[in-house]
């Protein structure tokens, strides 16, 4: 409010000032002179408003001063300069204004220009709120206690399959399955769950469920413990036809290769579950014809990871590869993800890494089907052949351990009561359409969801296995945040 004001004062004087002018050039032309008296009170007049405006500039930094005194009323919000700046300072004023009329707190959202700065800033004060990554929280927590609220939410679309064994006898379909028992994934959402568990009530009235720790270990029952479960669910989503991720088949056939002959898809949902996801993933591809169908088989060949500072194009799937024992040939860094899939595509390399999600509703649109780095390559190609044909070519071998999504974050000793009342209007905002598409621009996400340090400890672990720390990361990010503002100028 008070820079409005002063703004707003600027602009008068200005406004003033050119009629002024514009009056005396009209006089000029009209070859009138000014009385003695009239010219006397101008200069009287422009002092005076100058005095005014510089006594209203002082009233206002005293307010400001007693309205961060006041602690509780004011939010300094910071945001890292992940994306477009201009984006990020306008979505996040419009959440400071709503935030002020919703609750009453003074919010002032800024973006700095480096990652570094906003860790800085909460470790001396001039921060009370920021959105990060994981890295740098992870940073802000070991050198100023930073602590973490909440985790921001994406969204992914799932379907819900049923799979039974290929064999003369065995259940084809729903209808088969009244009375059997059925491998249900403990790891199923609630969304995913609420997908199935009518389907199966009205087709296979009777059915019992017997349970499994995930996708995965529900097949491997329905193959091992033919005495025990006739059916087995899994989560499943759209992949390629080489790719051994997407559904517990799949992942299975990594491990028992054979899996897929033995199996088949008797069902799957008619629409997919969104479901509510705080992590994303690293991957390893490779060429379908590579010869390459384990993380072993990439020994002594070489290999194109994203850059050495890439949460998912390097540090997560090194880890992944150091715990199967594989040591590598000569190791290349692509720069970028999409560079990773082009090398992998044109057979430069055996195998390369990058990030891995889910597909949405997004990839349905642009018709590229998958949401890892593939489909940067895709949405080049024009038809849904070729496209599709990409996919056939290069697949995605392995994923790596769960990467936690960014992480909203206060300084140490942060008020409660103002953060409860800060993070009701959050979720107030959340919840319009236009807030909605305002927390979209700001990260990339649709909900938030409350979380603590300890979120964040396999993620730490991670880090030190791969012999990487977070300031390194840090680091890092800063010295592109660098060439990049130089490649601009």
């Amino acid at each position: 409010m008070l820079a409005r004001a002063e703004a707003a004062g600027l602009h008068t004087y200005a406004l003033d000032s050119a009629t002024g002018m514009k009056r005396r050039g009209e006089e000029a032309r009209e070859g009138s002179r000014p009385s003695p008296g009239r010219g006397a009170l101008l200069p009287r007049l422009g002092w005076l408003l100058a005095v005014l405006l510089f006594l209203a500039f002082v009233a206002g930094l005293v307010r400001r001063g007693r309205i961060e005194q006041a602690g509780e009323q004011v939010i300094r919000m910071l945001f890292v300069p992940s994306v477009e700046q201009g984006t990020l300072a306008r979505r996040g004023n419009e959440l400071a204004e709503f935030v002020r009329k919703d609750s009453g707190l003074v919010i002032r959202s800024a973006v700095p220009t480096s990652y570094a700065a906003v860790v800085q800033a909460l470790g001396v004060g001039q921060a009370d709120i920021a959105w990060v990554p994981a890295f740098a929280y992870v940073v802000a927590n070991a050198r100023f206690g930073a602590e973490a609220r909440l985790q921001v939410v994406r969204e992914a679309e799932r379907y819900a399959v049923v799979v039974t064994r290929n064999g003369p006898g065995e259940p084809a379909k729903l209808g088969d399955l009244a009375g059997k028992r059925i491998a249900i994934p403990k790891s199923f959402s609630a969304e995913l769950r609420a997908s199935l568990v009518p389907e199966l009530d009205k087709w296979s009235p009777g059915w019992r469920e017997v349970p499994a720790e995930d996708d995965r270990e529900a097949i491997r029952q329905l193959l091992d413990r033919a005495d025990v479960v006739d059916a087995a669910a899994s989560s499943w989503v759209f992949s390629g036809p080489k790719d051994l991720v997407g559904d517990g088949r799949k992942l299975l056939e990594y491990e028992r290769p054979g899996t897929l002959d033995k199996t088949r898809i008797a069902f799957k949902t008619a629409g997919p579950a969104r479901e509510r996801v705080t992590v994303y993933y690293g991957s390893v591809m490779t060429r379908s014809d590579s010869g390459v169908s384990r993380l072993e088989d990439l020994a002594g060949r070489p290999f194109a990871f994203s850059d050495a500072t890439s949460t998912s194009g390097y540090i997560f799937p090194l880890n992944l590869l150091n715990a199967a024992g594989v040591k590598l040939g000569h190791v290349y860094y692509a720069g970028g993800h999409a560079n990773v899939v082009q090398a992998v595509a044109d057979g430069k390399v055996a195998g390369g890494s990058s990030f891995y999600s889910p597909p949405g509703k997004v990839n349905e649109v642009e018709r590229t089907f998958v949401a890892d780095a593939r489909h940067l390559l895709m949405k080049r190609i024009p038809t849904d052949e070729g496209r599709l044909a990409f996919l056939d070519e290069v697949r995605v071998l392995a994923l790596t351990d769960p990467i936690p999504n960014d992480v909203c974050c206060v300084r140490r000793g942060f008020p409660k009561a103002t953060w409860d009342r800060f993070e009701r209007s959050l979720r107030k905002f959340i919840a319009t359409p236009e807030g909605l598409r305002a927390y979209l621009d700001l990260v990339a996400s649709v909900d938030a969801r409350s979380c603590d340090d300890s979120t964040f400890d396999g993620f730490r672990t991670t880090l030190r296995s791969a012999g990487v720390s977070a300031v390194q990361l840090l680091e890092a990010e800063e010295e592109k945040l660098r060439k990049k503002r130089e490649g601009k100028k």
